[in-house]
């Protein structure tokens, strides 16, 4: 019988990767949320979460095209900065056509770039696209239950692609999921009925369950955009009126022509103004804080309203809206070993697991050998504790057991 059985337990921070604790150099991919507003007609008076956290933060996304003296990067990332992607219209698939993922991945060894941020799939569910666009076919009905399914599916198949391309160039990553479109003023006026809006929200809820897979399957932390911002702006049934940042009521009906940066949205009555993109930047800062340690601090209320013009009203209400900044980050579940019981040369290991995971234990008899022999591999996870029996020889002094998840 073995003299002594070790395990090893998983951390509760995700190992890093290459992300650095000033968060030094930043890569992106997504939509307009993500694109720099320059091209939108409102860069005069609204930024977006990348624009803040270059001028605001200092975070490297690179040179902008004019900075670095080349006119333009070419498609999709033009006249912004080198190391964001984005580009306005954007969906999960011409993300991966126009070279998004794999653009942002050539940026480990060209530019030393080891973050990044994946934030695709709204205008997956664009409302402004009518002849085959999926919230106008949701929202009228035209689209059978398979096929609003084949259409999730697909649509977490296209993200899954771009998060293995960044993943495996060596990516520290950060996952967003899709937002919901729906209660934006511009859609509540156009798309009227709430209970049809809200079957367009069940296929976004489909896309972002997919997506929390892919975040726990991957081992990477997950915004939950789609709460915050339903959080802030309430159900298809019973929209908001206003959020109170720094003591001052942000207008979440308003459409901001220039004038009124208290409007929780630009001129379009779509895209969020700049105070609501500092609430973006800061879930994007508390992801990489939870996840990777990453030590810059998040904007407070003040710098929120401060940076989009606005005065502050002497008082943080913030939390009281929308509760911490943690709530709205899902960190991976790691595997920990839960029990263990000796029965002559046969152990018995317990470790917790995670519906839909497939796990694997390895075995080492030296540590300082740097060998791991497999126990078991390709264990299906449960939701809940799953135990496996390892049979070991009766004079070995000792053995370490370890236990992962496989991607």
């Amino acid at each position: 019988m073995p003299a002594k059985i070790f395990l090893s337990l998983a951390l509760s921070v995700i190992p890093l990767a290459g992300a650095e604790a000033a968060l030094d150099k930043l890569g992106a991919m997504g939509d307009s949320l993500t694109d720099e507003y320059w091209d939108s007609g409102v860069s005069t008076f609204a930024s977006n979460w990348v624009s803040q956290l270059v001028v605001f933060r200092g975070i490297d996304f690179g040179p902008t095209a004019a900075e670095a003296g080349v006119g333009t990067w070419g498609e999709p990332r033009n006249l912004g900065y080198e190391y964001n992607w984005a580009l306005t219209g954007a969906t999960s698939t011409t993300l991966l056509t126009e070279g998004q993922a794999t653009g942002c991945a050539g940026m480990v060894l060209s530019n030393g770039v080891y973050n990044a941020v994946l934030a695709i799939g709204a205008d997956d569910f664009d409302p402004k696209v009518i002849s085959g666009g999926a919230y106008f076919n949701i929202y009228y009905g035209s689209w059978s239950a398979s096929e609003i399914q084949s259409y999730v599916n697909q649509t977490v198949s296209n993200i899954e692609t771009a998060l293995v391309t960044v993943k495996n160039a060596g990516m520290s990553v950060v996952l967003a999921n899709v937002v919901d479109p729906g209660r934006t003023p511009a859609v509540d006026e156009f798309y009227i009925n709430a209970n049809s809006r809200n079957s367009v929200s069940a296929a976004i809820q489909s896309v972002n369950a997919g997506i929390k897979n892919l975040a726990q399957k991957y081992q990477v932390p997950l915004m939950d955009w789609y709460g915050l911002m339903n959080t802030i702006l309430g159900p298809n049934t019973d929209l908001n009126d206003t959020l109170e940042i720094g003591n001052v009521a942000i207008n979440l009906r308003g459409s901001d022509t220039g004038a009124t940066p208290t409007d929780a949205f630009v001129s379009d009555g779509f895209h969020p103004n700049t105070v609501m993109q500092s609430l973006l930047a800061n879930l994007v800062l508390q992801a990489f804080a939870s996840g990777y340690g990453s030590t810059v601090p998040l904007f407070s209320e003040q710098e929120m309203l401060n940076n989009a013009g606005i005065a502050y009203g002497g008082a943080d209400t913030l939390p009281s809206e929308i509760g911490a900044w943690t709530n709205y980050i899902i960190l991976p579940v790691l595997p920990k070993f839960a029990s263990l019981a000796v029965a002559g040369t046969n152990v018995v290991l317990a470790f917790t697991t995670v519906s839909n995971q497939l796990y694997l234990v390895q075995s080492s008899d030296d540590l300082a050998a740097g060998q791991w022999t497999m126990v078991t591999t390709n264990l299906p996870g449960t939701g809940g504790p799953v135990a496996i029996t390892n049979t070991v020889p009766l004079n070995l002094p000792k053995c370490f057991y370890r236990v992962r998840q496989l991607p």
